[in-house]
């Protein structure tokens, strides 16, 4: 279908859908959509296409997709440019960017935003991708950074560069590696040639376990910068603990979709999906690989209801996932369903478990 928007108006778009800028001048997060280019909005995600001059768009819409439009205004919060200036005024590089807020907050929205104002000026950017439970550059349950120097509508569509395999869901169950993990790849950035490091972060941050955990976080990382999306008073008791630190306060989006259970069940799935694309069965001997945690391996393992693993090469480069199917005892090989063609060698194994429809299941 065709809908026509006159300018400074939005048209918000609830995936699954895909959206074709057919004439006009139209931005999402900052970036300008080049006509006939096709936007795909995925399941559970919403893109607001801001209208500069009067636009024509076609559009395609999924099951349970939605559209709605705003009339007279951006959904982008002015407050939004308020952290940029502090960003560009440090002379040194790079500088380290850490996003903080509660689920559905709109965290990855500032982000993708943010990378289009200072990818703008021509600079490189490493996205490192802290939420480990909703992660939009690597696989769910891994840590994962990508480098960028052009604007972009979802942080979905960054390459991959390196993860750090964590195999948890959940930040309660994984805090001390999560921290290693974040640590790691920072330096590991450090070692690039990067304008800015942008940390997204998890939404984990009330409580007395989140906060002691989000406070030795961000004494580890050092950030330059620290921005906060507060939707009420949550981030008060966080802040009181990390006061050494430059701290922005923006405000969340008007147009933010809070996201069920089962949509960001939904959504971790559809990136066990992407990184296990025509997966094969392959056979490991383990005495040809370490395995971590030792012991980690259990006894028997059902093929219908696997561990996801993580596989590594040499010096720490992350291959990808895979889905452990089966133990052989006699041969003492494992049965690991992957995308990954090279062979590992070092093999972690998480805490999720997939069907073989990828889904995840309980223990």
């Amino acid at each position: 279908m065709q809908q026509t928007l006159e300018s400074n108006n939005t048209l918000l778009v609830d995936g699954p859908a895909s959206v074709r800028v057919v004439s006009g001048k139209v931005e999402v997060f900052g970036a300008l959509v080049k006509e006939e280019k096709r936007i795909v909005v995925r399941e559970g995600k919403r893109l607001p296409f801001f209208v500069r001059e009067k636009a024509v768009f076609e559009i395609s819409l999924g099951v349970n997709a939605s559209i709605e439009e705003v009339s007279g205004r951006s959904t982008i919060p002015q407050s939004w440019n308020k952290p940029l200036e502090a960003i560009l005024s440090f002379s040194k590089k790079p500088v380290i960017i850490l996003i903080l807020g509660k689920i559905d907050s709109g965290k990855s929205s500032y982000c993708t935003y943010l990378i289009n104002k200072l990818v703008n000026g021509k600079c490189t950017l490493a996205v490192l991708d802290g939420d480990l439970g909703q992660s939009d550059i690597g696989p769910s349950g891994t840590l994962a950074y990508a480098l960028t120097s052009r604007s972009l509508t979802e942080m979905y569509d960054l390459k991959l560069e390196n993860a750090f395999f964590v195999g948890v869901t959940s930040p309660i169950k994984g805090i001390d590696r999560i921290i290693e993990g974040l640590n790691e790849i920072k330096d590991q950035i450090l070692q690039r040639s990067v304008d800015y490091i942008l940390i997204n972060t998890d939404g984990w941050v009330t409580g007395e376990i989140a906060i002691n955990y989000k406070t030795a976080l961000i004494k580890e990382l050092k950030p330059d910068v620290i921005i906060g999306l507060p939707q009420k008073h949550e981030l008060e008791p966080l802040i009181a603990n990390i006061a050494e630190f430059p701290i922005i306060m923006v405000e969340p989006s008007s147009s933010l979709c809070p996201r069920s259970p089962e949509k960001r069940k939904s959504l971790r799935e559809m990136t066990y999906v992407r990184y296990l694309k025509n997966a094969k069965i392959q056979n490991y001997p383990m005495s040809q690989l370490t395995i971590e945690p030792k012991k980690s391996i259990p006894k028997k393992q059902e093929p219908e209801k696997g561990l996801l693993v993580g596989l590594y090469g040499s010096k720490d480069k992350f291959l990808g996932i895979g889905v452990l199917r089966e133990i052989n005892s006699l041969r003492k090989a494992l049965k690991v369903q992957t995308s990954v063609s090279a062979k590992p060698k070092r093999l972690v194994v998480g805490k999720i478990f997939l069907n073989m429809k990828l889904q995840e299941i309980q223990d």
